[in-house]
């Protein structure tokens, strides 16, 4: 396979932006965070462009890069805080947001770590089956299996707290 231009990088990049800013911010909980793990994912994507197999879906593989960049700043905000404010407590960022957002990503860390992040790709993400496939890396039929029951538990999640 030729090398990538950084411009055929972006042409595949582009239609995913608003869905990867998305899936950030349902993993990060405010925005500007979500963008610049965005921001992170497109750089390190294109620094490691040469890793990616055309015959892969370049969502599923530009999904993980986004992924990993939020839990890398996940980890640096954990950290940073902890370090920086000792006991201090810190005020919640996700009470700007709308009530129910707030309370989708509650309800969804609360499911098990497997059906969270499933969720998470498929409908902050928009990752179809195969993409799904290739960002977890396990096979289409364990994605369908894995989101049909990542979405009853949901459901009855929601259910609950409906009543």
């Amino acid at each position: 396979m030729a090398e990538m231009t950084s411009s055929e990088y972006g042409q595949l990049l582009a239609p995913w932006l608003t869905q990867a800013a998305g899936y950030a911010r349902s993993l990060l909980l405010n925005k500007p965070d979500a963008e610049d793990a965005v921001q992170q994912a497109a750089l390190r994507g294109l620094e490691r462009i040469r890793t990616y197999d055309a015959k892969r879906p370049f969502k599923g593989w530009w999904f993980v890069i986004v992924r990993n960049c939020c839990f890398d700043l996940l980890r640096k905000r954990k950290s940073s805080r902890l370090t920086a404010l000792g006991d201090t407590e810190i005020a919640d960022e996700r009470s700007a947001e709308p009530a129910r957002w707030q309370q989708l990503v509650e309800q969804l860390a609360q499911l098990s770590q497997d059906h969270e992040e499933i969720l998470r790709l498929r409908y902050f993400g928009g990752l179809d089956y195969s993409e799904l496939a290739c960002a977890l890396d396990i096979p289409l039929g364990t994605v369908m299996s894995r989101l049909h029951f990542a979405r009853k538990a949901l459901a009855e999640k929601i259910r609950k707290e409906d009543l």
